[in-house]
């Protein structure tokens, strides 16, 4: 493998047994300029060939915990069904009422969901990183990780305003590690935002969010940044600074617009939702009294929940991909606009079986959001360098 030093009349060439390329970038903030070495794909002795499928899902919960809708052990036996058929890798839960974060505390809600939902479902496979409420807000988010097949790392909470927005850091466990020694990681930043007509506070949050992982890093990683958003349109500042910075390596893709090209910029489906009607997110149910009053009523009309992606997943840069349109509103059949997910009307809804979408119906009015992204084992102990963190 060959890295290369730039020098102004010299390429000076330097073999390592094991290595990571470098990405340089111009100075100029409109432009960027990616320089890369091809990477030495020979398989090092005794490695073995793997692609897998990792399925990643974003997930409102409406107040989990709150006992709004009933006792969470009713809940629990609904969530256990929509787990169940998504069969997550990486699982976020946003809105849960806000809980103590100690392990051993009764009332601790991830350990609820991590015991008496995952691994009631799926033994000994889950496992939840690290959550925060340092902004003291009613309402946090925990990602719940496959550990069979990812190891957690760290957590930083990098914008405490109202919220606590947390990136998490973890890596892929490549059965070749053990040789190569050369490590994948993957960043995941959960969302939940301020809701409401004014976008005053969540664009300051999105934007914030933003510029700190664009401080964190010269170069955007293996990256998703998912969750409520609670986005009206394209045009929506918050929206604007996840996906249009100055700078290409820091741009961050909405599969459905890029690469997908399902839809094009600008979109405004709070105007327009039947223009987007197998995307939206909001809501799973038309009525504010059935089956509760806990939640948001008016069928699926918006599209709060989004995964975004980063450059290095758009391209497979570093041996994970998203898998073209993947990018899924579980439970959305496109005819739910202004009608509950499980209507008869204007058809019945078979996008998922029967019983998982009156558990979506019951358990909140959010639909949840899911991509597929494709993870190639590391043979050759070669790959592209990591942006190294600086704060």
């Amino acid at each position: 493998m060959k890295n290369y030093l730039y020098y102004p009349c010299l390429i000076v060439f330097i073999f390592s047994a094991c290595s990571k390329t470098s990405i340089n970038k111009s100075t100029t903030p409109t432009k960027t300029v990616t320089i890369t070495a091809p990477l030495d794909t020979t398989p090092m002795p005794n490695t073995v060939s793997k692609t897998d499928t990792i399925k990643v899902m974003a997930y409102n919960v409406l107040n989990y915990g709150d006992l709004c809708q009933g006792p969470t052990t009713l809940l629990d036996g609904y969530l256990r069904t929509i787990v169940q058929y998504a069969n997550p890798d990486l699982f976020s839960c946003e809105k849960m009422n806000a809980f103590p974060i100690t392990p051993t505390d009764p009332a601790n809600l991830a350990v609820e969901i991590n015991n008496n939902v995952l691994n009631t479902n799926f033994p000994n496979k889950y496992a939840y990183a690290t959550p925060s409420n340092i902004s003291g807000d009613s309402k946090m988010s925990v990602l719940f990780y496959n550990k069979q097949k990812f190891t957690f790392v760290s957590m930083q909470t990098i914008v405490d305003y109202i919220s606590d927005f947390n990136l998490y850091k973890l890596y892929y466990n490549d059965p070749n590690l053990t040789i190569t020694h050369d490590t994948t990681y993957l960043y995941v930043l959960v969302n939940h935002t301020q809701s409401g007509s004014s976008s005053t506070d969540r664009d300051a949050q999105v934007t914030q969010e933003m510029q700190a992982l664009r401080s964190k890093f010269a170069y955007m990683p293996n990256l998703i940044n998912m969750g409520d958003f609670n986005l009206a349109s394209t045009y929506e500042a918050g929206y604007q600074a996840v996906i249009s910075p100055t700078d290409s390596t820091s741009q961050m893709s909405d599969p459905p617009f890029s690469p997908d090209k399902t839809f094009s910029y600008p979109a405004n489906w709070g105007v327009n939702p039947v223009n987007y009607a197998a995307y939206l997110s909001t809501s799973t149910r038309k009525l504010t009294n059935v089956p509760n009053t806990c939640g948001t009523s008016g069928g699926a009309y918006s599209w709060f929940d989004h995964i975004f992606i980063s450059p290095w997943l758009v391209k497979g840069t570093n041996y994970i991909s998203y898998i073209p349109n993947s990018f899924k509103t579980i439970g959305n059949d496109g005819n739910r606009v202004d009608e509950d997910i499980n209507s008869p009307i204007p058809v019945v809804n078979t996008s998922a079986p029967s019983a998982v979408i009156d558990a979506l119906f019951q358990f909140s009015n959010k639909y949840p959001v899911s991509i597929k992204l494709l993870i190639k084992a590391n043979r050759s102990c070669h790959s592209v360098a990591d942006p190294v963190a600086k704060n």
